[in-house]
């Protein structure tokens, strides 16, 4: 057979890039095809910030850290529900991504508390998500990798047992073997509803923060099956708390001066609890909803504190929660307004004897700008006691990252029903359902998987056609 090329890499964000550039690096051929106008994907669109332990951007800000406790840390947070071969590779090899960053011209000046671990392993690239997909972007022009953009593939080609190219645009283009980066499947309703129920329960208000990205609309998964691949991950993911005031708005933290209630009139957490776990404890509350109480002095002086909304130090500000955008949907009906806090339970279907009973514990603990309750730690505590008072539901609607795709080996190749490698066939980023888990351990899950694991693709996909062996499936084609 002859080859077009020996790698084709199947989407154009941050792990097909990496893949493509760590490829070429080792001496192979490779073909990027990208269904969208240009390179990026997601990481392009995200916050930039990039989960790894026991980097040197930790040492120089005196952050003592290491691999064995970014393991410790995912394993026990998943309660082991997650795979450790593939847990410890992430966290023996992240690092390196930085590292990597680093050597390409990404700054980084803050690393943060991303998760509700105790160790920060956020690395905030400055420029956001928007500098790493230029940086790979203007390497990936520099090495000459060809590129085919606005180039959707539609099926992989497979002969004698392997995965040997794709057909994309009415053409079979041919390779040694192919990598699936193609992203999640937030964009795409049908597949939400399949893969990712418990964030596509809430309709219409639901979207992705990369919808920007057209095309991330679960091709990995569709391709994968094709060939036999396992799909696991279903129903797992991010999901972020919104009260959906601003058409597609991504904001990831709720403001600390609310106080969060479900409909039996109980908080269930610090209402500024990291987004990595509080979209989950929204979703398990009765209706998969909850409420923001707040009153008229907490509305005119808590809102005009913006900084909650940027804890990754991204420059954002907070669209959502502004007094006058509050003010204008009081008159929409989206926020119930009432003289009293009875009248608001009724209003919202809250048990009203129950956030009674709530709203005196906190503002007890308020005037004295404590939170002995939940301990939430805010830079002031509000009490809620000055009529006219205002409620806002908030649902976990928005979709920070889907997490079901192909199951992989530690080597990024594409595992079969029956757990065995498929040849030809390897995947790395939100495309591989095997990575996250039952929850999302901390703020640079998504780019630091996508980087990582797009590095080990890119390896092990040069080592596999670039060697003098023969490949499977190949004896005989």
């Amino acid at each position: 057979m002859d080859y077009d090329y020996d790698v084709i890499v199947v989407g154009g964000g941050g792990a097909g890039m990496t893949a493509a550039l760590v490829a070429h690096e080792a001496g192979a051929s490779v073909m990027i095809l990208e269904a969208d106008g240009k390179l990026g994907g997601a990481t392009w669109l995200s916050g930039g910030v990039i989960y790894a332990a026991g980097t040197s951007v930790q040492k120089k800000l005196g952050i003592e850290d290491t691999p064995q406790a970014m393991y410790d840390y995912i394993m026990t947070l998943n309660a082991w529900q997650t795979r450790p071969d593939i847990i410890r590779t992430f966290s023996e090899r992240s690092a390196e991504a930085v590292e990597w960053m680093v050597s390409l011209g990404a700054e980084y000046e803050w690393v943060v508390k991303s998760g509700v671990d105790t160790v920060p392993r956020g690395h905030c690239t400055k420029g956001a998500g928007f500098t790493i997909g230029e940086l790979l972007k203007n390497e990936v022009g520099a090495m000459g990798i060809e590129t085919a953009l606005n180039t959707r593939v539609e099926r992989l080609l497979f002969e004698n047992g392997r995965v040997c190219g794709v057909h994309a645009d009415g053409v079979d283009l041919h390779a040694k073997a192919v990598v699936l980066t193609t992203g999640g499947l937030g964009n795409s309703p049908t597949m939400r509803a399949k893969y990712f129920p418990s964030a596509a329960q809430h309709g219409d208000i639901v979207y992705a923060v990369h919808d920007d990205a057209p095309f991330i609309l679960g091709d990995g998964i569709k391709l994968g099956e094709q060939v036999g691949a396992e799909i696991t991950g279903i129903d797992t993911g991010l999901v972020l708390p919104s009260a959906a005031l601003v058409p597609n708005s991504v904001e990831a933290f709720l403001p600390p001066w609310m106080m969060l209630v479900n409909v039996d009139g109980h908080r269930f957490m610090p209402e500024n609890a990291p987004y990595a776990v509080s979209g989950y404890l929204i979703n398990e509350q009765p209706g998969a909803r909850a409420y923001g109480i707040f009153d008229e002095k907490t509305l005119v002086e808590g809102s005009a504190d913006k900084r909650f909304s940027d804890p990754y130090h991204t420059g954002e500000v907070s669209q959502t929660w502004d007094e006058d955008l509050i003010r204008k949907h009081v008159g929409t009906g989206r926020i119930k307004t009432a003289d009293t806090l009875e009248e608001i339970a009724d209003m919202c279907g809250i048990n009203r004897l129950a956030l009674r009973a709530t709203a005196e514990r906190y503002n007890a603990d308020a005037r004295n700008d404590v939170d002995t309750e939940w301990e939430k730690n805010a830079p002031r505590h509000f009490p809620i006691d000055e009529a006219p008072y205002f409620a806002v539901e908030v649902r976990a609607s928005v979709i920070g990252q889907t997490s079901a795709g192909v199951d992989i080996d530690a080597t990024t190749r594409v595992r079969d029903r029956n757990g065995a490698t498929i040849p030809g066939l390897f995947a790395a980023g939100e495309t591989v359902g095997c990575i996250q888990g039952k929850r999302y351990s901390g703020g640079g899950m998504g780019v630091g998987n996508a980087l990582t694991f797009g590095r080990i693709a890119g390896e092990e996909v040069a080592k596999e056609v670039l060697a003098n062996d023969p490949l499977p499936g190949l004896e005989t084609a």
